[in-house]
């Protein structure tokens, strides 16, 4: 479990704790970085300056070379590496970083893989066309192949994992309609020949541990067939735990046998996401949190948990490499910056003051982290947030949003639903305020001047602090609100410590706006940490991030957190 105290003494990050990057091309990136260095007192060893284009992106090889390795070089040789717990990137720093390329093995992988899929596929055509045309003659209705599950146009063209389940949903359901008509329409004599056949196709296409008992006549697995399950899915994780060709060749054999076809399909289709790494592109602020762990130890595809949330179930003092907290100080125009950091230090002594705007859309809650459950978390945040503050506060929830200029000024907080990239010009801000939009892209680019996103045009009309994504993130990227700004508000943490207790990933698409150091209630006094525990169901305050002990660099026996490069091998993809 995450590292708990019931109520621990504030103990924020410290200046001398913060690293500050630099991109030494531009003089606006160089002049916020010294500004905001002497405003907040951090050292002048705490900066590296690196040799970057101005651009939003840049590859996976750019990172590991001209922003990885200074970085790590300059903290070694000042003797900072165990001392920095904080990242902030300024105004220049791009925004992203590329999917790793695949390598020339990687590519004959994907290849092979590709010719078991069609393979898979084509045979898969054919038993659905065989079905079909046997439910329609026990009915006597004519074949419907024009509407077939499995496309045949879609064998040579890039496929997901969810129209695979999809597709194996539709045909059980169609396997499920042949047993229907068989027990409905054939005779006695017939019915032993049609289930016998029916049999034989289930197992050419399921194996003979692949089975859905959804299907009438399909027994539960035996406990031998259990057994037999458990090993070949343990044998799948080792074989692909190191793959070769040899080794990926045994485990297509191993799964055409216990899963049929539609194991090789969900197998290769599996494989080539893996080795071609879809999803390894990621904000370049949230893989530097990543920055001591040697590239290929750790899987680029997807995204990582963040050992430092709340509900982490894991425990983060395990992982044997440090991981780093990172924010980012940037706007578009270097002169907006300048001001979230003059905004955010003079909040700390004046305090945040201001109206505070809920935009949820009154959904009953739905199963966890669904849209209905981000909604109703909305919901709890306004309606105790309204009790236990004396923060004016604004609920809209029905489906309409705050879209005319007056409509919400005098922000202090603000989170809500989205128009998603298509910034409504709602909001006036307070110094301090602190805001997300709960959509995917807002963060696509912060300083395209014809970009339509909510970051960018929030940070452009003075937002202190904003969070939000540089492309699809999906729903449970993004805090929910009763935990993000419940922990701000107990006055425990800092920015970037109550941020990344209440994010889930790492090593993903997020990225936050704002002065890491930023403390808007840090004067919070015992009634209102009480208060603000409230938010959160009166769990117990986590550790501070900051606070986490981890190994001491070049003292760590292993890095066996996450089994190399790849993901680890989900027996799941196989089917129930």
């Amino acid at each position: 479990m995450g590292i708990v105290f019931p109520y621990p003494v504030a103990a924020f990050v410290s200046p001398d704790q913060v690293l500050v990057l630099v991109n030494s091309k531009i003089s606006e990136s160089r002049d916020l970085a010294t500004y905001y260095m002497e405003r907040r007192g951090i050292p002048g060893d705490n900066r590296v300056d690196l040799d970057l284009p101005m651009t939003d992106t840049i590859s996976r090889n750019a990172y590991e070379q001209a922003v990885l390795n200074p970085i790590t070089d300059r903290l070694q040789k000042n003797g900072l590496a165990n001392r920095i717990k904080v990242l902030v990137t300024m105004y220049g720093i791009p925004l992203r970083v590329q999917g790793p390329q695949p390598t020339s093995q990687e590519e004959e992988w994907v290849a092979d893989a590709r010719g078991w899929r069609q393979s898979a596929i084509g045979l898969l055509r054919e038993q659905e066309e065989l079905l079909v045309q046997q439910v329609s003659s026990l009915s006597q209705d004519p074949p419907l192949l024009d509407s077939a599950i499995i496309p045949p146009a879609e064998t040579g063209k890039d496929i997901s994992s969810s129209q695979v389940q999809a597709w194996r949903q539709k045909f059980t359901n169609l396997l499920q309609a042949r047993v229907e008509k068989i027990e409905r329409n054939a005779s006695v004599e017939e019915k032993d020949a049609l289930m016998a056949a029916h049999a034989k196709i289930i197992h050419r296409v399921f194996g003979k541990v692949g089975t859905s008992t959804s299907i009438n006549g399909i027994p539960p697995l035996s406990k031998e067939q259990q057994r037999e399950k458990v090993a070949v899915q343990q044998m799948l994780g080792r074989l692909m735990q190191q793959p070769s060709s040899a080794t990926r060749t045994h485990a297509y054999e191993l799964v055409q046998t216990a899963f049929g076809l539609w194991g090789v399909l969900s197998l290769s289709q599996w494989e080539m996401e893996r080795y071609r790494q879809v999803d390894g592109s990621a904000s370049l602020d949230s893989e530097l949190s990543f920055l001591w762990w040697e590239p290929g130890t750790y899987p680029l595809a997807g995204r990582l948990p963040n050992p430092f949330y709340l509900g982490y179930a894991g425990t983060v003092s395990d992982w044997p490499l440090p991981l780093l907290m990172v924010s980012r100080i940037d706007a578009p125009m270097v002169a907006q910056a300048k001001k979230m950091v003059d905004q955010a230090i003079s909040t700390e002594s004046e305090g945040l003051v201001g109206n505070v705007y809920v935009d949820a859309r009154g959904m009953k809650k739905g199963s966890p982290l669904s849209y209905g459950f981000y909604d109703a978390d909305m919901q709890n945040f306004a309606h105790t947030f309204r009790k236990v503050a004396q923060y004016p506060l604004t609920l809209e929830n029905t489906e309409k949003r705050f879209t005319s200029p007056g409509q919400a000024p005098n922000v202090a907080m603000y989170v809500g639903w989205y128009r998603l990239r298509h910034y409504e010009d709602a909001f006036t801000f307070n110094p301090g305020a602190i805001g997300y939009h709960i959509a995917s892209g807002e963060a696509v680019s912060i300083h395209n001047p014809k970009e339509l996103g909510w970051c960018k045009n929030a940070l452009e009309r003075g937002i202190t602090v904003t969070l939000g994504p540089v492309g699809e993130p999906y729903l449970d990227a993004f805090p929910l609100p009763t935990e993000f700004f419940g922990l701000l508000y107990s006055g425990k943490y800092s920015l970037v410590e109550a941020y990344y207790l209440s994010t889930r990933y790492l090593s993903w698409k997020m990225v936050l706006f704002g002065d890491p150091l930023y403390r808007p209630w840090y004067k919070a006094d015992a009634e209102q940490q009480q208060a603000a525990q409230v938010l959160f169901d009166h769990r117990p305050y986590p550790v501070s991030p900051a606070q986490v002990v981890f190994p001491a660099l070049g003292t760590a026996s292993d890095q066996s957190t996450f089994p190399g490069k790849y993901e680890a091998f989900d027996a799941r993809i196989l089917g129930p």
